[in-house]
């Protein structure tokens, strides 16, 4: 039998299966698996790995509101995830005050739809305590999403513990996923109240990992209770994965994402420049080198299940403005003199940095540069991690498996090659990258998406209009 494309002598890693064999495609779903299959178009991938594509179940693309306005897009962000071997991403529908549930998902879907050239899905994120919004779960259930946010803490946007539990006791009889930022509003509150400004330098000590690790217990708990799957975004510290691992232990249908940055970097970050640092405002915030440790411990060991980003990217601004956003977070910083690298922009005001470090693009080979070619995790433990395991959470049934009847969503990768990231070769709408000058291990090739190759080495080959938004069911 002869199939429209055959990738040939690559070496198929998944979950499960390491081997050398070929990838047989016939329209947009993989057809076979097997050796010696005949294509009418063939490519070898001979010392390459051959996988599926990765799934990144955290990101914000620009969502249009007065002010903080992401500047990536559906376009630009699907461009750069594709060069980083992403085929799919989940946005997040954050859900204005005043609005219903049902028209913020049409006027989101109107953004992503014909801009996106991978293949997108989205979560829903309730931040107004009233049960009308409850009450719209089941209509956004038959729109396709099937995973609610919850934010604990973080001002206009946390939720009370009793509109939660009923958020999650509404979505345990569904079969939903519940989604939580798990911080302690009122310790947070506290410790601003005991300091209300810090220099940078000390950023995390108004975030305490031991009210980090609280909260998760409480969202754990209440999932259990709710008979709700649970997933804890970006976990940061020893003491919460511990909480999950003793959900897990017990029976709770609970799961833990680490996000790119916590992996890639600590709290040394805000001893250096304090512009530099800026990009860092993450909470919760980045930790200890020990509490890094872990949390590649636990990726590696499965206690953390999938690695995603939180990719939220910001150009830099105005001085005012990004220490405005210092202010938020209790900070004075203080700016050093203006030096030969020192940006400013056509009306001659300093520039600096903003959020995030985000890392779409760069998400599946730092894990692997990181983690495979250090020997911290195994070649499966990646392809879980970044592919299979978020596909299979986020209730995407044709996505992260090299499996006939499985949406033909492949990356090759070169394990050999070697790449310098900077802000001129990586693809988003940004000025500024935290991962300039990084040196990674190991390369994506080309990357396939529903059998069409969008990315061929440096060179771009997809359209905007050739990602879906993908209805999922549980």
């Amino acid at each position: 039998m002869e199939y429209d494309l055959v990738i040939k002598n690559g070496r198929v890693v998944t979950a499960s299966a390491d081997f050398v064999g070929d990838l047989a495609v016939t329209g947009e779903q993989i057809a076979a698996v097997g050796s010696g299959l005949v294509g009418r178009r063939e490519i070898d991938a001979t010392d390459m790995l051959v996988i599926p594509g990765a799934v990144d179940g955290h990101v914000h693309m620009r969502t249009e509101r007065p002010s903080f306005c992401y500047d990536e897009t559906f376009a630009t962000g699907s461009v750069a995830a594709a060069f980083g071997g992403t085929t799919t991403m989940i946005d997040q529908i954050q859900v204005e005050p005043g609005s219903r549930l049902t028209d913020a998902f049409v006027e989101r879907l109107a953004l992503g739809e014909g801009q996106s050239t991978i293949d997108f899905a989205f979560h829903m994120n309730i931040r107004e305590e009233l049960q009308q919004r409850l009450d719209e779960i089941p209509a956004i259930l038959a729109k396709g999403i099937t995973s609610f946010k919850w934010f604990m803490a973080s001002p206009g946007w946390q939720v009370s513990d009793d509109f939660m539990m009923r958020g999650k006791l509404m979505l345990g009889d569904h079969g939903a996923l519940s989604i939580v930022h798990a911080e302690n509003p009122g310790a947070l509150s506290a410790m601003r109240w005991r300091r209300p400004v810090r220099s940078i330098r000390e950023f995390n000590h108004n975030f305490p990992a031991g009210t980090e690790a609280a909260a998760i217990a409480l969202a754990l708990a209440m999932g259990e209770v709710a008979g709700c799957r649970t997933l804890v975004y970006h976990n940061t510290c020893a003491r919460g994965i511990a909480e999950i691992r003793a959900a897990k232990a017990r029976g709770v249908k609970a799961y833990g994402e680490v996000c790119l940055a916590w992996l890639a970097f600590n709290e040394s970050v805000f001893q250096g420049d304090p512009i530099a640092a800026l990009p860092f405002l993450l909470v919760p915030p980045l930790r200890s080198a020990a509490d890094q440790d872990a949390l590649w411990s636990a990726i590696s060991s499965g206690d953390l299940d999938i690695v995603s980003t939180d990719h939220a990217l910001m150009k830099r601004a105005p001085q005012d403005k990004a220490l405005e956003l210092a202010a938020y977070f209790g900070l004075k910083i203080d700016v050093p003199p203006p030096d030969a690298l020192t940006a400013y922009d056509a009306e001659g005001r300093r520039l600096m940095p903003m959020l995030t470090p985000g890392g779409i693009e760069t998400r599946l080979p730092l894990v692997y540069s990181l983690g495979v070619a250090t020997g911290r995790m195994s070649l499966y433990r990646w392809v879980e991690a970044c592919c299979s395991g978020p596909a299979r959470l986020f209730d995407l049934h044709r996505k992260g498996q090299l499996l006939p009847g499985f949406d033909a969503d492949i990356v090759i990768f070169d394990p050999k090659a070697e790449k310098t990231y900077s802000v001129n070769n990586l693809h988003s709408n940004t000025d500024h990258s935290v991962w300039e000058g990084w040196k990674c291990k190991g390369a994506v090739a080309k990357t396939f998406s529903r059998g069409k190759l969008i990315v061929d080495g440096d060179t771009f080959l997809g359209q905007k209009d050739h990602g879906k938004y993908l209805s999922r069911s549980v």
